[in-house]
């Protein structure tokens, strides 16, 4: 497998996603361990060799995780405090898979106790000293080693990587952004409810009692056209995500975003249909070359792809449908997906931890 299949940002070759000796020397804790992204990023570490014993998995009580890779199971340990870094004896990194309340208070705690955070909420991404990071496009902002440094939504993410191409080549005016986001976005709860929904539906046994719908509505079979709150302007949270942490990661504070985001009854994999308004005129040629080689990105000649069936459990993010607008030469439409579980959260994670410089 290639450098770029699995995921590994340019300089960090000698591993899986840049994770070498030196990453493995480092105690890890994951806080939030037993959710969906928290799972995966255990994963990820094993995978990557981290020993086991220097993982350190935290949620809200006592248990065991249970991992496919080699059967594993690592200890989950109670979290005592969002307040104090009393839990963090001796930890070099931490992993926040926490709601935005919980990030708030304990990642300021920690990086006062002397350990390096990396946040995976929403809490603080948008501070302006806090970086907000995709390696593959503004990694540069990792050489000063913050102590702290915020990972995006898994929309934003997935977007930004062919965004980040298009503004290199094109320059970037304007965006119009429908987002089509899997159930396990609202977490194992979301996974849950859709098979659930989807037993149902089919006349099968129940298997325990009905989980609590993070979502609106009954998904299975169906879409609903809004992710998280909508606010008396119509705009919901998701949108408004969307839309600042793209000019933020791609350093484009005027840049104009409409954004749409959608449920729709997929287990895995966002994806996103961007039409774009360009500063120069479009040269499909030289666009399908530049995706073509650039890290975290594949490009998919398939004329009814990417799909995120195909796509799920994959690193890149995948981009196809790519052609001219209808509205001049500077109009650009594509569509990508990616697996907002991996790249959308923790495998991001994961490479940023790896792009970090070694403390002083």
């Amino acid at each position: 497998m290639s450098t770029k299949e699995r995921g590994m940002i340019p300089g960090n070759e000698g591993a899986p996603w840049g994770w070498t000796d030196r990453h493995r020397s480092q105690h890890v804790a994951i806080v939030g361990a037993t959710g969906a992204v928290g799972r995966e990023l255990a994963q990820l570490l094993l995978a990557a060799e981290h020993p086991r014993e220097r993982i350190d998995c935290l949620a809200r009580r006592f248990g065991k995780l249970e991992l496919a890779l080699g059967r594993v199971k690592l200890d989950v340990r109670p979290l005592e405090s969002t307040r104090e870094a009393t839990d963090f004896e001796g930890t070099d990194l931490a992993f926040l898979c926490t709601p935005s309340g919980i990030s708030r208070e304990l990642a300021p705690a920690l990086c006062e106790a002397g350990v390096r955070v990396i946040d995976l909420s929403s809490a603080l991404r948008m501070r302006p000293d806090v970086p907000l990071v995709v390696p593959e496009i503004n990694g540069g902002e990792l050489r000063g080693a913050p102590r702290l440094v915020a990972n995006p939504n898994c929309t934003s993410a997935i977007a930004a990587l062919p965004l980040a191409v298009v503004q290199r080549l094109f320059g970037l005016e304007e965006l119009i952004l429908v987002s089509y986001q899997a159930a396990s976005g609202a977490g194992s709860a979301g996974i849950e409810t859709l098979h659930y929904e989807a037993r149902e539906a089919s006349g099968a046994p129940a298997q325990g009692a009905p989980p609590q719908s993070p979502f609106v509505a009954r998904l299975h079979q169906n879409v609903i056209p809004a992710v998280a709150d909508v606010g008396p302007d119509g705009t919901s949270g998701e949108e408004q995500k969307i839309c600042e942490e793209l000019r933020k990661i791609l350093g484009l504070p005027g840049l104009v975003v409409e954004s749409t985001t959608a449920r729709v009854p997929v287990e895995r994999c966002h994806s996103v249909a961007i039409h774009c308004r360009l500063g120069a005129d479009l040269d499909l040629d030289r666009l399908r070359a530049e995706l073509a080689r650039a890290p975290g990105l594949a490009l998919t000649e398939d004329p009814h792809g990417p799909r995120p069936l195909e796509c799920a459990g994959s690193d890149p993010v995948h981009v196809g449908r790519i052609r001219a607008g209808t509205r001049g030469k500077r109009s650009l439409c594509f569509f990508a997906v990616g697996d907002q579980i991996r790249k959308g959260a923790a495998l991001n994670a994961l490479q940023i931890a790896a792009a970090l410089p070694a403390e002083r």
